[in-house]
């Protein structure tokens, strides 16, 4: 699958499985999408007390907003994931 977006990775910087920075091309449309919340599509909440599954059910909700804009998860630069917890455990596990 291919990507607008191009990953760029400084020589300079130690070797990780990511990339520091990353641009797109100036001609390529912008998707700002709204907070995923663990919802299914009736409303109720995904899952109560499984972490893990909530934070799937996200990102099928951010798929599913990107496929509406034509777009995949490989179209994404950044991400934001902000836990309502404190619980180093839960933190872990929705990241």
């Amino acid at each position: 699958m291919s990507s607008v977006v191009r990953l760029l990775r400084a020589p300079q910087f130690a070797d990780a499985p990511y990339a520091y920075a990353a641009t797109a091309p100036a001609d390529a449309r912008l998707v700002f999408l709204a907070g995923a919340c663990p919802l299914e599509d009736d409303g109720t909440a995904t899952a109560p007390g499984d972490d893990a599954a909530r934070a799937a059910r996200c990102v099928e909700t951010v798929e599913q907003a990107l496929q509406a804009a034509g777009a995949t998860l490989m179209d994404v630069i950044s991400t934001r994931v902000l836990v309502a917890s404190s619980a180093q455990r839960e933190l872990v596990t929705a990241r």
